[in-house]
């Protein structure tokens, strides 16, 4: 009886692992990208995390989702020259979350229907727009921008970088500054938090 058992959990120690190994399993999209370009992103609603990548290369990678259902997204990446374009489609409407990867030294160009986009460590350009959700970008150095604006019909702009903060309806800044950078932020209705 002792030895049935002890095959009965041989047999079901592959089954785990290879189980486990599916439920981890990151699926990725990767394109050879020179840094300097411009990145546009056009991405369906979700959680997005942009960052800076570690070679010259736009890489975008997403969990699957516990029921299955980011199986249906498809990723795209298209480049000629010195510009990216990414579309991410058919994302799940329960947490679909993404990291997109792109050159530190990358304008950006972002369209988001509704979700978060969090934008981190990146040098170049910012023009980024979403209907409904929030825009959090990193600003360590904002010398660096010129021109300089974000606007919403309803919610909060909180841009310490910029030392703006407005709430309410109908809300905007316009900056000038010394930097060779534009950044550029709207929100429909949520929140831009730019620090």
């Amino acid at each position: 009886m002792k030895f049935g058992w002890a095959v009965f959990l041989l047999l079901l120690v592959p089954f785990v692992a290879i189980n486990a190994q599916s439920t981890s399993y990151e699926k990725t999209a990767q394109q050879p990208f020179p840094s300097g370009g411009t990145v546009r992103l056009h991405l369906e609603a979700g959680g997005y995390t942009i960052k800076a990548s570690s070679s010259d290369n736009v890489v975008v990678t997403y969990p699957p989702n516990a029921n299955g259902s980011s199986r249906e997204v498809k990723v795209e990446i298209k480049v000629a020259g010195s510009r990216a374009d990414v579309f991410v489609r058919n994302t799940p409407n329960n947490n679909f979350e993404a990291t997109i990867e792109v050159p530190r030294q990358s304008n950006l160009w972002v369209r988001l229907s509704a979700g978060e986009l969090t934008v981190q460590d990146l040098e170049g350009d910012k023009d980024i727009e979403l209907w409904a959700g929030q825009i959090n970008v990193d600003v360590p150095h904002p010398d660096q921008y010129g021109h300089r604006d974000a606007s919403l019909l309803a919610g909060s702009i909180e841009a310490s970088a910029f030392n703006v903060s407005k709430d309410g309806l109908f809300r905007s800044f316009h900056q000038s500054g010394p930097g060779k950078y534009r950044f550029h932020a709207h929100v429909t209705s949520g929140e831009i938090d730019v620090r």
